[in-house]
């Protein structure tokens, strides 16, 4: 894996870091995560869906979620925290497996058979932009021919970087893209939209004083279907 300073930073320290400051009930899969695949559940029951992989999987609780709605074989999650791995590989190890890397890690990629279904929620902006391209390369040799990607990312209409305030001086961002980061995918030629959802993040309380960037908390939901 080519080294990156982010990447190594969300291995090191982030991570487990946002696991700490994010803590919930593990046995109460949140709102917010169940309907990031809910809304596609429909398109997606009746398809052939043996194995499933989610990038930055946390504890693996919307991955196995997935795996059970779906009547999949098997789930395969990658995660940089090592604490939310051991978590998730104890509660959910009959039939998630969870490795600790980043996606940009071709190693870990090796050892993961292909997936017919591959779940990327919110995980994007933070991959570092080093390592950008050989994520997306790994993410795609993983999916099957015919098979599913589905992302969430912000979708603002300018480029934007933002630094992440729970790293102080170190030189941690966030980066969004017009189109998403699904249009890396889109652009190649090799996907089609199936379905997609835009929605605005709601969840920022304001002040009166504070100034609302519509496009900049603009996200969408959208399943991707590999090849013709």
């Amino acid at each position: 894996m080519k080294n990156s300073k982010q990447d190594n930073y969300y291995l090191d320290v982030e991570a487990d870091a946002f696991l700490e400051r994010n803590r919930y009930d593990f046995n109460q899969l949140p709102e917010k995560k169940k309907k990031f695949v809910q809304f596609f559940e429909e398109g997606l029951i009746d398809q052939k869906i043996s194995n499933v992989l989610e990038i930055g999987c946390h504890i693996g609780d919307l991955l196995n979620y997935t795996v059970e709605s779906l009547k999949a074989n098997v789930g395969f999650g990658i995660e940089p925290s090592g604490i939310a791995v051991d978590v998730g590989n104890r509660q959910f190890g009959k039939k998630c497996r969870l490795f600790k890397g980043v996606a940009g890690d071709d190693k870990i990629f090796s050892s993961i058979p292909l997936c017919d279904l591959v779940l990327i929620n919110d995980v994007f902006c933070w991959i570092s932009r080093e390592t950008i391209f050989q994520s997306v390369s790994n993410i795609d040799d993983r999916i099957s021919d015919g098979g599913y990607l589905l992302i969430r990312d912000f979708l603002p209409d300018k480029r934007i970087r933002n630094h992440n305030r729970h790293a102080g001086d170190n030189p941690i961002y966030c980066h969004k893209i017009p189109g998403s980061h699904a249009s890396i995918f889109i652009q190649s030629g090799n996907y089609q939209i199936v379905q997609s959802r835009v929605f605005v993040d709601d969840a920022k309380e304001l002040s009166a004083t504070d100034e609302y960037d519509f496009m900049e908390n603009r996200w969408v939901d959208i399943l991707l279907k590999k090849g013709w």
